[in-house]
């Protein structure tokens, strides 16, 4: 079956003459995805609908997934990179006994099953060897790039190519509901995992076929589908203040990283400009416990000023990244 998508109409404009607390801030804005638009026409209704600077997706859901799409607002874009790095969680409906060459129902089909129904301890113990770490083939129908060009434009040509392969990581993989042949999971799971792919390989262990039918995400990094704004819900906003509420600072979404707080105007100054204090760099590596990863510099009210990152050094790359304040 092809995929069809479906129109993007413009969905109204807030009221921007409202500015009584000044310009949308940078921050995150959570989205609950719909069925059948890709994750770039959202970020365009939300461009068309709201007075921004800029705006992007962190984390790519396919056409027919829904759920937790993470909107980076502003300079936020500048932080997504971040958050692209944390885990995800999804709830995912398999049909047992099909397989598609897309790995979902939107393509088309290209084996059948015949045989007897798997029984719930079988598929249970399909589980099993895709816990936890394990090396797990990229789809022929993604975006991966491969000699230049990305994967499905491949497959769609009808061009066989292998395909590379990610070690991924299972963090949780559970059976909620089954009832042949569909089955049900909760699947918690590291950055680039693909869950179409998941679930061809459990039925490929299984020996009956599968394909993804449905996928909501219901988490991504610690932002939860229960945050998450519907377009719906935009269409009915008459003023800014009431987004601004929804958006979440960034220095929030970035709460898994470590803080330091620069209080000082001078230093604020010297970082706005670039570079950092050497006797407030040298008490600063003293107060972090994780110097490989970046570290979130705060000014006294809690604003992110810019991520630094301790251990480079010279040319080794940029240690700064700092934000317009």
């Amino acid at each position: 079956m092809a995929q069809v998508l479906l129109e993007n109409p413009i969905i109204g404009t807030v009221d921007s003459t409202d500015n009584r607390s000044g310009p949308l801030p940078s921050g995150i804005l959570v989205v609950d995805k719909p069925e059948g638009m890709t994750s770039f026409a959202v970020v365009k209704q939300i461009e068309r609908r709201l007075p921004l600077e800029k705006a992007g997706h962190c984390g790519t859901l396919d056409p027919f997934a829904t759920g937790v799409l993470l909107i980076c607002v502003n300079q936020a874009t500048r932080i997504s990179d971040q958050l692209s790095l944390q885990s995800k969680r999804y709830v995912a409906a398999l049909r047992l006994g099909i397989e598609t060459d897309t790995l979902d129902r939107c393509g088309h089909i290209v084996r059948r099953y015949e045989g007897e129904p798997v029984t719930i301890e079988s598929l249970k113990a399909a589980l099993e060897p895709f816990r936890g770490m394990y090396r797990q083939q990229v789809p022929r129908y993604s975006a991966v790039h491969v000699d230049g060009r990305r994967l499905y434009e491949y497959a769609r040509k009808g061009i066989e190519i292998d395909a590379p392969a990610r070690e991924v990581n299972i963090h949780n993989l559970e059976l909620t509901a089954f009832e042949w042949p569909l089955a049900t999971l909760d699947v918690c799971c590291s950055k680039g995992t693909y869950i179409r792919q998941l679930g061809m390989d459990i039925g490929q262990y299984l020996g009956c076929g599968a394909h993804l039918s449905e996928l909501r995400r219901l988490e991504s990094g610690s932002f939860r589908i229960e945050q998450a704004m519907t377009l719906d819900d935009l269409r009915e906003l008459k003023d800014l203040e009431r987004l601004r509420q929804r958006i979440v600072p960034m220095s929030e979404a970035l709460d898994h990283l470590t803080r330091v707080v620069m209080e000082d105007g001078r230093q604020l100054k010297r970082l706005q400009e670039g570079s950092l204090d050497s006797a407030w760099e040298a008490a600063a590596r003293k107060a972090c416990p994780q110097r490989s990863a970046p570290v979130q510099i705060l000014d006294g009210r809690g604003d992110l000023r810019a991520l630094w990152w301790p251990d480079l050094q010279g040319e080794q790359g940029r240690r700064l990244r700092v934000f317009k304040h």
